[in-house]
């Protein structure tokens, strides 16, 4: 029984190899993925920072905006009597 070391080299009789080499993707391939990621990657990074900096701006409007209606409210301002009248009546 005969054996073997190693992998076994398929080749033509004109001595090509049966099958093409397995290779690797090229350059161009390699900097289309890199920059499909770099733009993902800097979309992902904007919205990051989009909500960093709006959020704080939001809390601080609303916190306005209640100070601004129990100010009213005190003040008698605002009422919620009367708002809803169904059937004519108050």
């Amino acid at each position: 029984m005969k054996t073997t070391n190693g992998p076994i080299i398929d080749m033509t009789p004109s001595g090509h190899f049966a099958q093409e080499p397995i290779t690797g993707p090229t350059l161009g391939v390699i900097l289309a993925r890199v920059l499909v990621f770099t733009i993902a990657l800097g979309f992902a990074a904007l919205a990051f920072w989009l909500a960093v900096f709006t959020v704080p701006i939001l809390i601080v409007i609303g916190l306005v905006g209640y100070g601004y209606f129990r100010f009213k409210m005190a003040r008698g301002g605002f009422t919620f009597g009367h708002t809803m009248m169904r059937n004519g009546h108050r």
